[in-house]
C-alpha cells in the first residue's frame, strides 16, 4: 500500500497541511486504510479538525459516504461537537436521489455522534431536522436516547418506514405509557372504507397497535376505539385488537366477541396470521375454550363442511389438542408450550 489517497481532491487538500495531519487525511480517505486514518486523525488532535470539517462539508454527488462518515467519527472522538452541529444545521436541497441517499447516511452518523453532546442547542436542532426531513434512523436513535416526548409525532411517522421502524419502536418504548393516546390514534384507519391503504400506512398502524398493547391493560376511554379496530380491514390489526380484548377485558361478552372474531379470521388468514391466531387462542384457552368447543361441536355435526369451514375446524382442533397436551405436561411438572413455533 503506497498511502496515496483514492480521491485526488482530498490528496490535493492534504498537500497544504502539516505532515502528520496530511498523512492522517490521506489515510482516512483511502479505500483500504480509511478506518486506521480515523485513529491517525484523532492522534493529531484539534489540529486535524479543519481538514476533517472540510471533508464533512464536501458533498459527494456519487452518493459514496464512507470517507465523510469516518470524518464524523474522528470529529466525535475529538469532541468537535461544534463542527457536527454546524453540519446538521446546514440547509440542503438535494434533488438527485443517489446523492441524497449518501447525504442521509452522513446525517445519520452525525446525529448519532451528538447524542452525548452537552450543547443545549442539540435537542432543538434535532427536532428541527425531524420536522423538515423524512424519518432518518440516526435522528430517531438520538432523540429516542434522549427520551424527548416532543419527538413522538416524528417517531410515529418513522414507524411507516422499514429502515427506521425498529429505531422508532425502541424510542417509543423508552417513553412508556404516555405515548398511548398517540399510538391509538396512529393505529386507527385514516382513509375512507373504499380507499386503498398504502403498505407503509398498514405497517405503521400495525406497529403502533402492537406497541400500544405492550403497555398493559387499556384505560376505560380507549375500549370503544379498540372495539372498532377488531373489525379493521387489515386482518393483522384486527387480530391485535382482539388479542387486547381477550387478554385484558373484564367483560365476558366482549371477550367472547373477540374470540369469535379471531375464529372467523382463521378462514381467510395466511399461514403466519393463522399461527398468530392459534397461539392467541392457546395462550388464553381458559377464556376461549367454551366458544372453541361450541364451534367444534357445530362443525363436526355438519357432514357437508366446505373447504373454508373445514380449515377453521382443523385449526381449532389443533388448538384444543395443544391445550390438552399442555394440561398433561403441567400435570407431570413439565413446562407447557404456548406457540406453534415452539
Amino acid at each position: 500500500m503506497d498511502g496515496r489517497s483514492d480521491h485526488p481532491k482530498h490528496a490535493l487538500a492534504a498537500a497544504s497541511l502539516p505532515d502528520d495531519v496530511a498523512r492522517a487525511i490521506v489515510r482516512l480517505t483511502s479505500l483500504h486504510d480509511g478506518d486506521l486514518g480515523v485513529v491517525d486523525a484523532v492522534v493529531c488532535g484539534r489540529r486535524a479538525v479543519p481538514a476533517l470539517r472540510a471533508i464533512l462539508f464536501n458533498r459527494e454527488p456519487s452518493g459514496l459516504y464512507e470517507t465523510r462518515r469516518r470524518a464524523v467519527e474522528a470529529l466525535a472522538q475529538l469532541h468537535a461537537d461544534d463542527v457536527l452541529i454546524d453540519y446538521l444545521s446546514a440547509s440542503r436541497a438535494i434533488a438527485d436521489p443517489v446523492e441524497r441517499t449518501g447525504e442521509e447516511a452522513v446525517i445519520n452518523a452525525a446525529a448519532r455522534a451528538v447524542a452525548t453532546s452537552r450543547d443545549r442547542g442539540v435537542v432543538p436542532l434535532l427536532l428541527q431536522l425531524a420536522d423538515r426531513l423524512a424519518p432518518l434512523a440516526g435522528v430517531v436513535d438520538t432523540l429516542g436516547a434522549l427520551r424527548r416526548i416532543e419527538a413522538l409525532p416524528y417517531f410515529i411517522r418513522a414507524l411507516a418506514e422499514d429502515f427506521t421502524r425498529s429505531a422508532a419502536e425502541a424510542a417509543i418504548r423508552s417513553l412508556g405509557a404516555q405515548t398511548r393516546p398517540a399510538l391509538l390514534t396512529a393505529a386507527s384507519p385514516h382513509l375512507a372504507a373504499d380507499e386503498r391503504e398504502p403498505v407503509s400506512s398498514t405497517r405503521q398502524r400495525r406497529s403502533a397497535l402492537r406497541l400500544y398493547a405492550e403497555f398493559g391493560a387499556p384505560p376505560d376511554p380507549d375500549w370503544p376505539t379498540l372495539c372498532r379496530l377488531t373489525e379493521d380491514q387489515d386482518e393483522w390489526n384486527a387480530v391485535l385488537a382482539c388479542q387486547i380484548f381477550v387478554k385484558y377485558s373484564t367483560e365476558s361478552a366482549k371477550v367472547g366477541a373477540a374470540v369469535r372474531r379471531l375464529i372467523s379470521l382463521l378462514a381467510s388468514a395466511d399461514w403466519p396470521l393463522s399461527e398468530e391466531i392459534e397461539d392467541s387462542l392457546l395462550k388464553h384457552f381458559d377464556r376461549a375454550k367454551p366458544i372453541i368447543e361450541e364451534v367444534l361441536q357445530s362443525g363436526t355435526a355438519d357432514a357437508e363442511l366446505g373447504l373454508v369451514r373445514a380449515r377453521t375446524v382443523r385449526a381449532l382442533f389443533r388448538v384444543a389438542a395443544r391445550a390438552a397436551s399442555n394440561a398433561h405436561r403441567e400435570a407431570n411438572g413439565d413446562k407447557p408450550t404456548v406457540s406453534s413455533r415452539s
